[in-house]
């Protein structure tokens, strides 16, 4: 433990090891076991000054907030940004904007042979991309909690809360109607901040580079480092028509970029983590939730690619599962890692002595461990049953469960309406690409629910035998149904006995419908009801958490404005060293060893420049900052708020990060602003972008 870890144990546990000497026989605790997701109204300030000797003032961390941005659609968000001229220019991923780019492509290939605007009258519109900048915060913990009383039961509590929340909300868009408002719970619900936002939502495309300089290594080198992929693009958000005034609010830029060793941090938006997950639950997620995604997206890949050859929109779709499998099995190999898991353990054991020896504690906290291990168990026994209790890919299942909801009448009136519209408006369609998957569904059905169970012998073709199963002769799958005539349904529901008639039929759609629809229901009821105990025993584990420890913890990800902390810094790795940052000549070079094949190929303007890009800059860095998904497009700044570089990636090693903190190997991975530069000069011709960067930097 080094001397910022002790000293910090020391500071946050004082009031702990005051009441309880037990606390004493737990030496395995970490500080930073949480992370280094720190929230702007709760800045760390003795940990940085203890850390690095640097102690940043209101200013810094007022500066660092505003030139952060949140970019998505306005009610969602999935990635970030930063402003990095005094004329809106904004930096970000290209994979960020991927799909917006093809939008507005028109007949051109934008996405593959990349976007160039030569002046600011070449700037593309990209309608409904939006970026938020996080202009306020206030605690309305009280507010939010207001009314609840202690003998109130979950539910309630949680209707409590909800109409709580909206009526600050509403409240908030009264006094601010130029804004948007969001009402951001951590530590699970613990404490409530309001967010408020400035949004621009004028947002035009500069520059994206082609996919191949971004997807450079593709599959295989997604979620590893050493890489080589220049990943960003930039964009620009304008005010009546004009490029905005952001002179007081912008990240200059440093012609020189990341150095090995130095401070730099990374303000950003982190989608999720699941730091505050007890063991139990953590269990759950390796035995059974994580298995079956990747089962499923194993299956589906090994299904789709031979059609993503012959259809190239579904390319979008298989790397999007690509990138889930790996990054799924890097945390599932972190939760089969013994000895991470025994470090979460021995966190939850030093929490869990902390509560224990103090009283007030215990009696408000105390039974939340034990309570959340039942409910896991529960979430257990239902999970395989939500995930294989519906119609996956078949049509004719997912018209005849509409059907089985319209007609139940232990449903409102309301539900049953909408469920009847929805029966008869369908579209009932498929073919040989979603036939597999649905046959995939089936069987990895039996593998997790058994032969012998209900929903598995129904839409099984074969009589239940020992021998194996026959699916692709099952009417339900090939769509034999009468459940494809628009006619039959209309009918069945204008008859006076619908009802008895959908009870009586011995159409196959309807069979299978009759048997899933109260498994399904019974199932989402059991999930709903699980999940919804959970988040509540998730409350009380953040307010215990909060209480022993304060704010001197990092909350878990929220897909909101933080800031991580970091060095620029190798690592050992594979019995060799891997270096703080990589160079072109290594872009280059691994273009070669490889042949220039896919993924590895260079696209057409890099080819072309190489006697121009100066191979030696940097391509690529590793640095300790923790991150996520959602980190991507933060800028990556040093302590004078320079920009040097640009979040992509984390390395594989950091996928368990998700549930426990660790900074040994695991690495943020960045592009160099030296690539960046090599790029807008060299291979792209934007010297003029290259002159604004330059005209702002300090």
């Amino acid at each position: 433990m080094n001397q910022y870890r002790s000293g910090l144990l020391a500071t946050l546990l004082a009031p702990v090891l005051a009441t309880s000497a037990a606390l004493l026989a737990q030496g395995n605790h970490d500080p930073l076991a949480m992370g280094k997701m720190w929230t702007f109204e709760n800045p760390p300030l003795a940990y940085l000054e203890q850390e690095y000797g640097f102690k940043p003032d209101q200013k810094w961390l007022d500066s660092l907030r505003l030139g952060a941005l949140r970019l998505g659609e306005r009610e969602n968000p999935w990635c970030s940004a930063s402003f990095v001229s005094p004329k809106g220019l904004i930096m970000t991923n290209h994979h960020c904007v991927r799909d917006q780019v093809a939008q507005v492509q028109g007949r051109n290939d934008w996405v593959k042979d990349g976007f160039a605007a030569t002046s600011l009258d070449e700037e593309v519109k990209v309608p409904g991309l939006t970026v938020h900048q996080l202009i306020a915060q206030e605690d309305v913990t009280a507010k939010v909690n207001e009314g609840i009383g202690d003998d109130d039961d979950d539910l309630m509590k949680t209707e409590k809360r909800e109409a709580n929340t909206k009526k600050i909300l509403d409240a908030a868009n009264a006094a601010h109607p130029d804004s948007m408002h969001q009402v951001v719970s951590l530590y699970q619900g613990a404490v409530h901040q309001l967010y408020r936002y400035r949004v621009f939502d004028d947002i035009r495309l500069v520059l994206a580079v082609n996919l191949q300089c971004a997807h450079y290594g593709g599959d295989p080198d997604n979620f590893t480092y050493p890489r080589w992929s220049i990943d960003f693009s930039f964009l620009r958000a304008y005010e009546d028509g004009k490029p905005a005034d952001t002179t007081a609010n912008y990240f200059r830029w440093r012609m020189e970029g990341a150095k090995d060793n130095e401070i730099v941090f990374v303000p950003g938006n982190p989608g999720n983590t699941n730091r505050l997950m007890t063991t139990a639950q953590l269990e759950v997620q390796r035995d059974v939730e994580y298995p079956i995604i990747l089962e499923q997206l194993e299956n589906g890949m090994a299904i789709l690619k031979p059609f993503s050859k012959r259809a190239p929109g579904l390319l979008t779709t298989l790397l999007s599962w690509e990138n889930s499998f790996k990054a799924i099995g890097g945390m599932l190999d972190g939760l089969k890692d013994e000895a991470l898991l025994t470090k979460k353990r021995d966190h939850e054991a030093h929490f869990r002595a902390a509560v224990k020896g103090n009283a007030d504690w215990q009696a408000a906290y105390g039974d939340v461990w034990d309570t959340i291990g039942e409910l896991a168990a529960r979430k257990r026994a239902v999970h395989a049953k939500v995930q294989f209790y519906n119609p996956s890919y078949s049509g004719v299942i997912e018209r005849g469960v509409a059907m089985a909801k319209a007609l139940d009448e232990t449903l409102d009136a309301k539900e049953r309406e909408a469920a009847r519209k929805e029966a008869l408006t369908m579209q009932v369609r498929g073919n040989i690409l979603t036939e597999a998957l649905l046959v995939d569904h089936f069987e990895r059905a039996v593998r997790w629910l058994g032969r012998r169970d209900a929903y598995v012998e129904v839409v099984a073709s074969a009589p239940m035998t020992d021998g194996p199963l026959v699916w692709k002769d099952s009417l339900a799958v090939v769509g034999t149904s009468k459940l494809t005539d628009n006619g039959f349904v209309s009918a069945l529901f204008e008859a006076e006995d619908a009802a008895e008639r959908f009870q009586k039929s011995d159409d196959v759609g309807i069979r299978v419908a009759r048997v899933l629809w109260p498994l399904m229901r019974a199932a989402e009821r059991e999930s709903a009801a699980v999940d919804k105990a959970l988040a509540a025993q998730g409350t009380r584990i953040g307010r215990a958490l909060h209480a022993v420890y304060g704010t001197g913890t990092s909350p878990d990800a929220t897909m909101t404005l933080r800031f991580s902390d970091g060095r620029v810094k190798g690592y050992d790795y594979n019995g060799t060293v891997a270096p703080w940052s990589t160079t072109l000549y290594g872009l280059y070079g691994r273009s070669v060893a490889f042949g220039n094949e896919y993924p590895f190929d260079l696209a057409e303007p890099w080819i072309a420049a190489k006697s121009k890009v100066d191979l030696s800059s940097r391509a690529c860095f590793a640095s300790t900052n923790d991150i996520v998904g959602g980190n991507s497009g933060s800028a990556v700044v040093d302590k004078d708020l320079q920009v040097v570089g640009l979040v992509f990636d984390g390395n594989i090693e950091s996928l368990p990060n998700d549930f426990y903190f660790t900074q040994e190997v695991a690495r943020a991975v960045n592009v160099h602003t030296d690539a960046i530069v090599q790029a807008l000069k060299n291979v792209y011709g934007m010297g003029w972008i290259l002159e604004e960067l330059r005209s702002g930097a300090r």
